[in-house]
């Protein structure tokens, strides 16, 4: 455990915008102070000054500039209902940034980025940020929905050099999960990448291990887990992992969110 003592920052809703029935993005002012952060990344966020509801909510970041921090948040309860809601001029408490590994820039190679849900928001902040750094390498987003839905416009396109969805009701794209069409893409040829990154559902990355395990160089996966503290300390979502012919428990908040998705003791975490 690293012992994560990221700091709080109050910061200043600029928009909430509805991108999909279920989604929205938030953008706040950039806190005074607030650090650069990684892909693979997330803030905690006290959405209310009272004890209703008790906890913060974790959430990837989604984007982050000199003067802005963006975050994409799917309403499934009062507390994400709250933030998805928050008018302009709104002010929240963020603790952040916090994760301890990230997910590596690419360089030149091209990558399949592969996201189930709100998984996406990692893979815009990733995409977003190799392109600042002057990243060549084509990057192929597939992601996976449950209904049209859940699946946000076209807003993050331009993003990525090509983008294929998948919704499980057949509402929009390919029909069915979101490992299926990967697979499908990679049998027919019309994606190769060396590098294959991924955000969802441990359900779907343990399905991605199995299915396309070996057509990759390397898969690194910023998972996704119940985070009381955000900062390892109540060690409520740790994960195993396979280290010197063992198994250790790693913390997803504070030694992740990115792990080798090879390194995961699938048997032992189910």
């Amino acid at each position: 455990m690293k012992g994560n003592t990221k700091r709080s920052y109050k910061a200043r809703v600029i928009s909430s915008e509805r991108i999909s029935p279920s989604c929205g993005v938030v953008v706040f002012e950039r806190p005074e102070g607030f650090p650069d952060a990684l892909p693979g990344q997330f803030v905690s966020v006290r959405v209310s000054d009272s004890t209703v509801p008790l906890l913060r909510r974790p959430y990837s970041i989604m984007d982050l500039t000199g003067l802005e921090l963006a975050l994409l948040v799917k309403v499934a309860g009062r507390g994400s209902a709250m933030l998805a809601s928050a008018g302009p001029g709104e002010v929240m408490d963020l603790a952040g940034p916090l994760g301890g590994a990230s997910f590596d820039d690419p360089g030149g190679d091209d990558a399949v980025l592969v996201a189930g849900g709100t998984g996406l928001a990692p893979m815009i902040f990733s995409a977003r940020t190799w392109k600042r750094r002057g990243s060549r390498g084509r990057l192929y987003l597939v992601h996976g929905a449950a209904s049209r839905d859940e699946s946000p416009d076209s807003f993050f396109e331009a993003d990525f050099d090509k983008v294929f969805r998948a919704t499980m009701d057949g509402s929009a794209g390919f029909s069915g999960d979101v490992v299926a069409l990967l697979a499908k893409l990679l049998d027919e040829g019309r994606i190769s990448a060396p590098l294959l990154y991924s955000c969802g559902p441990a359900g779907m990355v343990r399905a991605l291990v199995e299915r396309t395990g070996d057509r990759f160089k390397s898969h690194h996966t910023s998972l996704e887990a119940v985070m009381a503290c955000g900062v390892g300390a109540c060690r409520g979502c740790t994960v195993p992992l396979r280290e010197g012919g063992r198994i250790v428990f790693k913390a997803v908040c504070d030694d992740g969110t990115v792990f080798r998705a090879s390194d995961i003791a699938w048997e032992e975490w189910w």
